[in-house]
């Protein structure tokens, strides 16, 4: 037979396509018998798809129970384009008003998708608007349930309580304040739900799902006021303004428990607006400034305890005094003067306090510094918090042990300055600040948090002889045309700090002024410490001058508010000017 015969070609070709039928039922073999059910799990995956069930976010409230931070149903709108039957810009026009997006932005999302199938029309989309889309009945639109963060109390806690964002996933967590400080606590644990999808990406009903519950987060009952923090903060917020200043911070403190009962500041931010957590600055905790004058309580308690001094120990004043290779001045001066040291804090001088400090060690003085709390974190363990700055004293100059005497040299915030003067006004007791009352779980039930840790930082008597010394500061500042420390019906106890700083490009170019009080001053409830920065000089700089009307308003309020009744109990006589 020759090759080129049509039976041999034939045969040749029936012997290919018996070959290659043979190949065919073999892989069939293997496919549907050997290795069916890895194949039936690779085409089951394909179809399913495991979706992220967000867990109930725990709800922040004020120490009177008022919600401060609180999670709310919102829905996410998509849609797909092919599915959409009506004209598009009709859907437009109808979806406008529910989404509260303009008309033609709604065309162009649904003329030019991000997928052929899906595009986002709006996130965070209110229940009552949510419920209004599905009343159009518009096929081809599609809602998903979610949750959003809502603060109801505004930016009046903001720095306290902090803010939220939303992943991808629609879980919400912290990024500043409280959020991020307890987000483990109040995040609870997602669920997830597992769900056959079609073809185009859409879950198929009925065709049977595996969910994992979520689990929601617990709640946080603070220590905060809200109504203190709101006037507070408004009295910042003023107080900014009329000094041209750069900044406010007003911290209210109970002694006996270490409460904060408001931690406010001006200027402050929006948690609906705010992105980027750099910008959630908390200043009475991550802000610094220098005490001044408001530290000299800490030298006289040194010299009182360590230095052999009592408040009635005499100084002569002159006009200038040179120590540590440099020449100290007090604000005002007159010829002749001579102080107790009673006088010297009563009067601020920096001349009379730094020769106070020479009766007590470096080390000491240092020690004393430390013990209440300057150059370590406050204990609230909030984000961001600062230590502050104060050197050992094998760091310092020849100066710093006469500057840190009246408080320059040395760097605090505004909760470590008012747990200074909440320890004296406690009998010398520091209780650690604390902002958690207690905790709730998912179930509602609620958990007080335990007390504070407590430490004694100076004896009682001489915590009294503190006090009866920083009574006198109103009658003294009064005498200047400062009242801000009288209130009738209320023996306060306060004190006044000027300090001069650095500014960003130049040296002692800018102030801190800081007016710090208790009140009653028989038995101290409240501490409240005021601190604004950089006021423009014209406007004035001392403590009691910028600083003063803020604590007035503010410590007047929270008398009221906590309902502290008047005493009637006026300053013990203390001599101030030494024979």
């Amino acid at each position: 037979m020759r090759r080129g015969e049509p039976g041999r070609r034939i045969g040749i070709t029936l012997l290919a396509i018996v070959f290659m039928l043979t190949l065919f039922a073999g892989r069939l073999v293997q496919i549907q018998g050997v290795e069916s059910g890895y194949y039936r799990y690779q085409a089951r995956a394909e179809k399913l798809t495991t979706q992220t069930l967000p867990a109930l976010r725990g709800t922040i409230y004020g120490a009177d129970g008022q919600v401060l931070a609180m999670t709310v149903t919102t829905y996410t709108v998509t849609a797909d384009p092919p599915q959409i039957t009506a004209p598009k810009p009709t859907v437009a026009q109808q979806l406008a008003g529910p989404l509260g997006m303009p008309a033609p932005q709604i065309l162009n999302l649904l003329e030019h998708p991000s997928s052929p199938q899906y595009v986002l029309l709006g996130q965070s989309i209110s229940p009552a608007n949510e419920a209004a889309i599905v009343k159009l009945g518009i096929t081809g639109i599609y809602e998903q349930q979610s949750y959003t963060r809502a603060y109801p109390d505004g930016n009046a806690t903001a720095n306290v309580v902090g803010f939220t964002n939303v992943n991808g996933s629609g879980e919400i967590s912290g990024q500043a304040g409280i959020e991020l400080a307890y987000n483990k606590l109040l995040s609870g644990t997602p669920g997830s739900e597992q769900v056959e999808v079609s073809n185009a990406g859409q879950p198929i009903p009925l065709a049977g799902s595996k969910q994992t519950p979520a689990r929601s987060g617990g709640g946080i009952k603070l220590t905060i006021v809200p109504a203190l923090q709101f006037a507070a903060q408004q009295a910042c917020q003023q107080r900014v303004l009329q000094m041209h200043a750069r900044q406010c911070t007003v911290v209210i403190i109970a002694p006996k428990t270490g409460y904060i009962l408001a931690m406010a500041q001006w200027p402050t931010y929006s948690q609906a607006t705010l992105t980027n957590a750099a910008d959630a600055t908390d200043m009475p905790v991550q802000d610094t400034f220098e005490p001044g004058s408001t530290a000299k309580v800490i030298t006289a308690a040194a010299a009182f305890e360590r230095g052999g001094q009592t408040p009635m120990s005499a100084y002569t004043i002159p006009q200038a005094i040179w120590e540590g290779g440099q020449w100290i001045h007090d604000a005002e001066w007159q010829p002749g003067e001579r102080y107790t040291i009673a006088g010297i804090i009563a009067n601020s001088s920096n001349i009379g306090m730094s020769q106070v400090v020479q009766h007590v060690p470096p080390q000491v003085q240092y020690d004393y510094l430390r013990a209440f709390g300057l150059g370590a974190p406050s204990g609230l363990n909030m984000p961001g918090e600062s230590a502050g700055l104060l050197s050992p004293p094998a760091l310092w100059p020849p100066d710093e042990r006469y500057t840190l005497s009246f408080g320059q040299g040395v760097a605090v915030t505004a909760v470590q300055m008012a747990s200074v003067y909440a320890t004296i006004a406690n009998g010398g007791v520091r209780v650690r600040p604390t902002l958690v009352e207690g905790t709730y779980s998912p179930n509602g039930q609620y958990t007080p948090a335990a007390p504070s840790p407590s430490r004694r930082v100076i004896q009682a008597r001489t915590a009294r002889e503190l006090i009866s010394i920083l009574e006198q500061v109103p009658a003294v500042d009064r005498q200047a045309n400062q009242p801000w420390g009288i209130i009738p019906g209320y023996a306060i106890a306060s004190k006044t700090g000027t300090s001069q700083e650095d500014g960003p490009h130049c040296a002692l170019c800018q102030y801190g002024s800081s007016y710090i009080g208790m009140a009653p001053g028989n038995d101290p409830q409240v501490v409240v410490a005021v601190n604004v920065q950089d006021p423009r000089p014209k406007y004035g700089y001392f403590g009691d001058v910028v600083a003063g009307p803020v604590f007035y308003h503010v410590m007047q309020f929270a008398l009221q508010t906590l309902r502290i009744p008047p005493s009637g109990a006026v300053a013990p006589y203390v001599r101030l000017n030494a024979p």
